[in-house]
């Protein structure tokens, strides 16, 4: 095989792996979705019995925490870490300039 077959194929390859990634994070969301909607669904049927809170808004004020907050948890968390990796990056491009 030549080297442009090699690559050909190597492309292909990623390309249906980020495909079947893409795919999965599709999964990993719904099921964390169904996930947030139980446990909303929990806990606004708690409250409807211990404080007799109307269960349709609590349930949709609560699936929506449990969702979102997590979410926003982890994309704040991402961006910290991307912004600290672009900073290391950075830092280590300027030193290696004056080296």
């Amino acid at each position: 095989m030549s080297t442009e077959q090699v690559n050909r194929h190597t492309r292909r390859m990623m390309a249906t792996a980020i495909r079947r990634l893409n795919a999965l994070e599709f999964v990993i969301l719904g099921i964390a979705m169904v996930f947030a909607m139980v446990a909303g669904w929990i806990s606004a049927w708690l409250l409807e019995i211990l404080v007799d809170a109307p269960f349709r808004i609590f349930w949709t004020v609560t699936s929506l925490l449990f969702f979102a907050v997590p979410g926003a948890i982890v994309l704040r968390r991402e961006r910290l870490s991307n912004g600290a990796h672009d900073m290391n990056n950075a830092i280590s491009t300027e030193q290696g300039d004056d080296g």
